[in-house]
């Protein structure tokens, strides 16, 4: 809980009843970046909200949706602080870098909660780690597919320090207008440590390959205002989410070659076993490999890009969780 004294992350400092706006600069060893950061610190105390964008370079969607949602905000009329870093991975946004932070390698979404002693995308994941995300009550974790990855929109939740999926992050989750929500096993994930740490937490995916849209920012920055409220941040809006479907992992499809990906199956789309996806050609359009479903589900998403090579998720299915 914050209370009536400034809220101060990095050279930012706000006074309660105000927004501040700018950077934090964050040693990552050989280099330095500067996070884009606003701080909306409410007039009377209340509980802390978290909000990452950018955590992948081409997730496009949140960067826009997460500014318009902190410039939709009144601190006067506000409960409590709203931290946000609008983009989390600077050099990988500006160098068009899918997936992976260029400074090492690595992927920042398998690196939490990071070590301030590691390298560059350890460096980074431990500075949003302690300064954001861990002393939040409340954390969104917003995305969408990265450059050649396309998606059928949905929310991810993750168990809690006692192994079991809370209620609390399934709230959260519940406030986007997404198909499903999707439970997240993947340790290393912002996530997954922060609903071990009891923090409560959602992952939020909506558009993807490039692109924004008015449309996909939009159901973002909705749904961020209703985990406001939720969270008591703001007022309550009086409205009843329904509860969203809940889905687990049944199978990911890896690429085991270099090729040319012909998908085949739309992602929301049902799939029995043995369905064929798609197909990965060679240079020539000699050798094909026929790419099968190997089990029954939904395609969540999955890989858009003509290029295909080794180790590439080709296709991500999810199925219903039974009780």
């Amino acid at each position: 809980m914050t209370g009536p004294s400034p809220y101060v992350l990095g050279e930012l400092e706000a006074q309660p009843g105000s927004q501040v706006r700018g950077y934090c600069t964050v040693d990552l060893g050989a280099s330095t970046v500067a996070l884009p950061i606003a701080i909306t610190h409410g007039a009377e105390p209340g509980p802390v909200l978290a909000v990452t964008a950018g955590i992948h370079g081409g997730e496009y969607v949140p960067m826009v949706a997460v500014r318009q949602f902190i410039r939709d905000l009144d601190p006067a009329q506000m409960r409590g602080t709203v931290v946000a870093s609008l983009q989390s991975s600077p050099v990988s946004f500006e160098q068009r870098r899918a997936f992976v932070n260029p400074l090492d390698g690595k992927n920042l979404n398998r690196s939490f909660p990071g070590d301030p002693g590691g390298s560059a995308t350890s460096r980074l994941a431990a500075w949003l780690w302690e300064n954001l995300i861990r002393p939040a009550d409340y954390y969104v974790d917003c995305h969408c597919g990265d450059l050649p990855e396309v998606l059928d929109s949905f929310a991810g939740v993750a168990a809690g320090p006692d192994g079991a999926f809370s209620e609390q992050g399934r709230a959260v989750a519940d406030c986007f207008d997404v198909a499903c929500i999707i439970e997240e096993q993947l340790e290393g994930s912002a996530i997954f440590q922060a609903a071990r740490a009891g923090v409560a937490t959602a992952l939020v995916e909506i558009g993807g390959q490039g692109l924004w849209s008015q449309a996909d920012a939009d159901v973002q920055r909705h749904g961020l205002l209703r985990v406001a409220a939720l969270a008591g941040i703001l007022p309550a809006d009086g409205g009843t989410r329904p509860h969203l479907p809940v889905f687990e992992e049944a199978a990911g499809v890896l690429s085991d070659r270099h090729g040319l990906w012909f998908p085949e199956v739309h992602v929301g789309a049902s799939v029995a076993e043995g369905t064929r996806l798609g197909r990965v050609e060679d240079a020539l359009g000699d050798a094909v490999w026929e790419v099968l479903a190997p089990a029954a589900g939904v395609l969540a998403f999955g890989l858009s890009s003509l290029a295909a090579g080794p180790g590439d998720l080709l296709a991500y299915i999810a199925r219903p969780v039974t009780a």
